[in-house]
C-alpha cells in the first residue's frame, strides 16, 4: 500500500495530463486519422496520423510530460511539410486516451502500441520509421530503439535518468523510491541500433544541457549533437527557427 502511494506522488510529480485538446490537426490544414492503439494492458492510446502524400517515411512523435498531441501540432506540420508523415502518439491519461499511469512501465507499453498500430495497420517497416522522443519522450523512443533498428533516432532535452533528474530537481531521490519507474536513457544508449542526433539548449533549466552531453557521448555511431545557444527547455522551437527541424530532416533522411 505504501508503494502504492510512492507511485502516485511520483506519478503527480512527473506527469501533468490535460484531457483537452487545445487545437486539431484541421487548424493548420493537416488532413488526419485517428488513431486508437490498443495496448498489452487492454488500454485504448489515441493519436493521429498525418500523411505526408508521397512519402515512404514516418516520423513516431513522443511528446514530453504536459499537455497532450494537440500542442505538438505546430511541429508535426513542419515534418508534413518536408515530406514526412507523422504519427502523433499520446499517452494513457493524456487527451483522449483511456486510463491513467501509475508506473514507468505504462509509457513504455503505450509506445510499443503506437509502433505496433503503425507497422500494422500502416505497413511501415521500423527502416522507414523516425524515432522522436520529446524530454521525457526520449524515454519510449531510446527503449524502442535499443531493441531494433530505425531509420533514425531523435531525441530533444532527453534526460540521463529519472534518479538524476529528480536530484536536479528535488534534492533526493532514494532508489527504493523509484523502483517502479525504471525511466534511464543513460544505460540504454550503447544499445541503440539507429543514427541518433541530439537537439539540446544550452540554457535548459529543466534538462540541463550536461545530460544531453552525457548521453551522446554513450551514443554509438552515426551521431549528431545539435546545440542550440541560448535555448531554455520551453523556447528551443523558437530560438532554433527552421534550423531545429532542417538539421534533424536531413540526419533523418539521409542516404
Amino acid at each position: 500500500m505504501i508503494q502504492v502511494w510512492v507511485n502516485m506522488m511520483i506519478v503527480s510529480m512527473l506527469f501533468f495530463p490535460t484531457k483537452e485538446l487545445t487545437f486539431q490537426p484541421k487548424d493548420f490544414g493537416l488532413a488526419y486519422e485517428e488513431a486508437w492503439c490498443q495496448t498489452e494492458d487492454g488500454v485504448k492510446i489515441h493519436g493521429w496520423f498525418l500523411e505526408a502524400k508521397g512519402s515512404d517515411a514516418c516520423l513516431l512523435f513522443f511528446h514530453g510530460n504536459a499537455d497532450n498531441i494537440s500542442s505538438r501540432l505546430p511541429k508535426a506540420k513542419e515534418w508534413v511539410e518536408r515530406g514526412v508523415s507523422v504519427l502523433l502518439a499520446g499517452y494513457r491519461g493524456y487527451g483522449k486516451s483511456e486510463g491513467e499511469i501509475k508506473t514507468g512501465e505504462d509509457i513504455y507499453r503505450d509506445a510499443r502500441a503506437a509502433l505496433n498500430w503503425l507497422k500494422g495497420n500502416k505497413n511501415y517497416p521500423p527502416q522507414n520509421i523516425i524515432l522522436y522522443g520529446e524530454s521525457i519522450g526520449a524515454q519510449p523512443a531510446v527503449d524502442l530503439a535499443a531493441q531494433e533498428a530505425f531509420k533514425a533516432i531523435i531525441l530533444e532535452a532527453p534526460f540521463t535518468n529519472l534518479k538524476e533528474i529528480a536530484k536536479h530537481h528535488y534534492g533526493m531521490a532514494p532508489d527504493f523510491l523509484l523502483k517502479d519507474f525504471p525511466l534511464d536513457n543513460e544505460s540504454k544508449m550503447p544499445q541503440l541500433k539507429s543514427p541518433v542526433l541530439i537537439v539540446h539548449g544550452t540554457e535548459d533549466e529543466v534538462v540541463p544541457f550536461a545530460m544531453g552531453k552525457r548521453l551522446f557521448d554513450r551514443a554509438p555511431e552515426p551521431k549528431q549533437f545539435f546545440e542550440i545557444a541560448g535555448a531554455h527547455h520551453n523556447d528551443i522551437t523558437e530560438v532554433g527557427g527552421s534550423d531545429f527541424f532542417d538539421r534533424p530532416f536531413r540526419f533523418a533522411m539521409r542516404k
